[in-house]
């Protein structure tokens, strides 16, 4: 079905006019002509170059139009033609951005030679889609054809990374970086692997479910993109125990997840106490010094463990993080005795001042991690460091909804530190592992420091050649760390408001599309990649795959045979 529109006749719109450039044109449109904005439209022009005839082909995209009366001068004389009493003739413009010339010699059209609405292959040229070694769907655009994404500028090859940007709840972030998710496993040939944390609501924990509202509209729309529209297949749920080694999963959105945890040897050995720490303040920066000490203390005790429990050498088994908060207030309040012993955890040069304030903030932290941390003989609770990257699925979501925000902060940080060591260490950069990350602004802010931003940073400056690829998003780009959005390599936009959008983060929008950003619904983004000078404009359809519990098919059948079964087993 992908190419029945393609197969069109291509046709005459209208010819040059006005003073042409080789970077854009004005056309003048027959009257009856159907052009819209995003448009591709073809001219053919003939030239010379020593005596040789040329012809050149201009590919270019409708960025703007204009209706006028030509032969008024004033709102009068306007209504007087209206009237039929002054004569005057209606004028339709477009102006045309140039994408593409063939042969590439810059020179302008001449006024007066023929415009055409590109298909077929003309409109893939004029997108360089002809040129992309492996398209990846991105939608439709507004006449109702495939638009594509390079590969090759998302997997690493020739650029990385995607930031998507726009309001909460209009602009579809999650939606829209679902639909690029299914359209890359569908269509990428190296297999690539996804980690995706849930961050609000249970919206993402259905995704293997067919979606009720998914129409027969919706299959033909997936179809012309050559996509299979069916829910996501091979797909791993985590989600946090509700209660400390507990058997039921935070929230209970459904029942066949995997429970997840971190043993207190896996704290140690990866060295994850920093995590406890990664809230944006002043204060943690100060206590560097500390964390980075404790840390290499509990590293070196896990190495030193014959057995899953470490021990702190004076008989002392830390089984837990309320354990490790004892031993380390205890040894704070024996300083004075026990100098070496303060010193191999503390340090010699710390102040009381930087350690009570230390003590505090753990045991700030500890109230809303301690679920995380399991026993080793709770064999119910995954290990999901370990898990998760020896038993990678397809899909890997991750529930974090409805932990605090220091719980989020710690399993993302944990989970983004083991991914990117684990490459860096083994030198392996396939399969691609895709990362989707909402609220990427709370995680990486623009003002100040954390570890996990830190982790963001590595994977945005170095991930491409370790095969670790970050899908950001957010509502406002400002508020990200420019450096992650500036190496994201495939800029989306949804809806945004209009000081938003006047920050740099956007200046590969024009004017009219800042615009028309700001009156976007739902569904619709502004796609910006390399191959293509003008940013696109794409519509995305239901998905087949449900987005929140209400519309997955089966599920509440599912629940009730599973209570059934769980009661007499």
């Amino acid at each position: 079905m992908e190419n029945v529109r393609s197969q069109a006749k291509t046709p005459y719109v209208g010819i040059v006019v006005k003073t042409t450039s080789p970077l854009s044109f004005d056309v003048l449109l027959q009257e009856d002509a159907f052009v819209q904005l995003d448009d591709v439209l073809v001219c053919k022009s003939k030239a010379k170059k020593d005596g040789e005839d040329l012809e050149i082909t201009f590919y270019g995209v409708v960025v703007e139009l204009t209706k006028s009366l030509e032969g008024v001068d004033t709102l009068y004389q306007e209504i007087k033609a209206k009237e039929g009493i002054v004569p005057v003739h209606p004028t339709y413009l477009a102006k045309v951005n140039v994408n593409r010339i063939e042969p590439q010699y810059y020179i302008p059209p001449k006024p007066g030679d023929e415009v055409f609405k590109a298909f077929g292959e003309d409109r893939d040229r004029g997108l360089f889609f002809d040129a992309m070694e492996t398209r990846i769907p991105a939608g439709l655009s507004q006449d109702g054809l495939p638009i594509y994404i390079n590969y090759n500028f998302i997997n690493g090859k020739d650029g990385a990374h995607i930031s998507i940007s726009g309001m909460s709840g209009v602009a579809t972030k999650t939606s829209y970086s679902l639909f690029l998710i299914n359209s890359i496993i569908q269509k990428a040939k190296d297999k690539p692997r996804f980690v995706i944390f849930n961050v609000k609501g249970k919206d993402l924990l259905f995704l293997d479910k067919e979606n009720l509202r998914f129409k027969e509209e919706d299959v033909r729309k997936f179809e012309l993109m050559g996509l299979e529209p069916k829910p996501f297949k091979d797909v791993a749920f985590y989600c946090p125990p509700e209660k400390k080694d507990g058997k039921v999963a935070m929230g209970g959105a459904r029942y066949d997840v995997n429970l997840y945890g971190f043993s207190m040897r896996d704290f140690a050995s990866e060295r994850l106490l920093k995590y406890m720490f990664a809230e944006n303040e002043q204060e943690i920066s100060n206590l560097n010094f500390i964390i980075d000490k404790i840390s290499n203390k509990l590293y070196e005790l896990s190495k030193d463990s014959k057995d899953a429990l470490i021990d702190d050498k004076v008989g002392r088994e830390i089984k837990d993080l309320e354990d490790l908060y004892e031993l380390l207030q205890e040894i704070y309040d024996n300083q004075k005795d026990e100098k070496e012993r303060y010193y191999a955890w503390f340090g010699k040069n710390t102040s009381s001042q930087s350690v009570e304030a230390f003590l505090r903030r753990f045991a700030f932290g500890i109230r809303h991690i301690k679920l995380l941390i399991k026993q080793e003989t709770s064999k119910h609770i995954k290990n999901i460091i370990k898990d998760i990257i020896d038993n990678m699925r397809t899909i890997n979501v991750i529930d974090i909804s409805d932990l605090h925000s220091v719980g989020k902060m710690f399993v993302v940080g944990a989970m983004l530190d083991k991914i990117f060591r684990q490459r860096e260490e083994s030198g392996i950069s396939e399969p691609k592992i895709f990362v989707l990350l909402d609220e990427l602004n709370k995680y990486a802010p623009k003002e100040g420091w954390s570890p996990i931003k830190d982790t963001l940073l590595d994977i945005a400056e170095r991930g491409r050649s370790l095969g670790v690829i970050l899908i950001g998003a957010q509502q406002t780009a400002s508020e990200v760390e420019k450096r992650i959005i500036a190496n994201s390599a495939i800029k989306v936009v949804g809806r945004l408001d209009t000081a938003e959008l006047s920050g740099e983060e956007y200046g590969f929008l024009s004017k009219s599309l800042k615009q028309r950003v700001s009156m976007l619904k739902k569904g619709s983004m502004i796609l910006y990649q390399p191959d293509i000078p003008t940013p696109t404009m794409v519509n995305v359809p239901m998905p087949p795959w449900a987005t929140r519990k209400e519309e997955a098919k089966d599920e509440i059948s599912e629940k009730i045979c599973a209570d059934i079964d769980n009661a007499f087993n």
